[in-house]
């Protein structure tokens, strides 16, 4: 059964005991524009604790980030968009090289910064379907993504690809909304978790209370 979550997390940390304090709601991202703050009692040690827009932006970014850790070696990072998640694990002293996979030639810009200053960062101008014409037989340690799932139309071939390339794991955040025009395909996350499995993959589905209709596959190779 598909768990249909609606809302997205606002949060802090408490600025006496660190603790995270958030709520959930179904209007606003945290970066959506918005005057409003939050006044919250921290569980643990009983302080006030406001969340407002750049707070619950941190947090939830940091959130997202948490699913990513532990990471090492040759990453790609599969529809990289502006580099979020890239930004973030080039920070991490295991990673070797992060490729930034994406078919959209504008990311350039946006990748502008990282690309000059960064020597294991490589942006790939490319699309999915034919991945392994560029990186050898299990050459990647990790594959990551994160929203770029439901945008993918050959499935059948990314599962074939993506195995035949990664050694090691993938990590996968997306979204899931039955009937949503904007989707390429209409696997459901149980579907897509079956898909790895068939292919010799341990997998592990969470769906995300806090990240709207989203879910979580954790994948790694038996």
């Amino acid at each position: 059964m598909i768990k249909k979550n609606e809302f997205i997390i606002w949060g802090n940390y408490c600025n006496k005991c660190g603790n995270e304090c958030s709520i959930l709601q179904n209007e606003h991202h945290p970066w959506n524009d918005t005057t409003f703050s939050i006044k919250l009692k921290c569980n643990f040690c009983g302080n006030e604790v406001i969340v407002d827009k750049k707070h619950a932006e941190v947090f939830y970014n940091n959130k997202i980030y948490s699913y990513y850790n532990g990471l090492y070696g040759k990453v790609i990072d599969l529809g990289c968009g502006s580099g979020f998640l890239s930004r973030y694990l080039l920070n991490q002293n295991k990673i070797e090289k992060i490729y930034g996979l994406d078919e959209d030639k504008g990311c350039l810009d946006e990748l502008s910064d990282i690309i000059k200053s960064e020597k294991k960062f490589e942006f790939i101008n490319y699309d999915i379907s034919n991945i392994s014409k560029i990186f050898n037989f299990k050459s990647i340690d990790f594959l990551i993504s994160r929203d770029v799932f439901m945008f993918i139309e050959d499935t059948d071939r990314y599962f074939e690809e993506i195995t035949k390339i990664v050694n090691n794991g993938i990590r996968q955040i997306a979204w899931y909304l039955k009937d949503n025009s904007r989707m390429k395909n209409k696997l459901t996350p149980h579907q897509i978790a079956n898909e790895y499995s068939k292919r010799g993959w341990n997998v592990e589905l969470k769906y995300l209370d806090w990240y709207k209709y989203g879910y979580f596959i954790n994948a790694n190779k038996l």
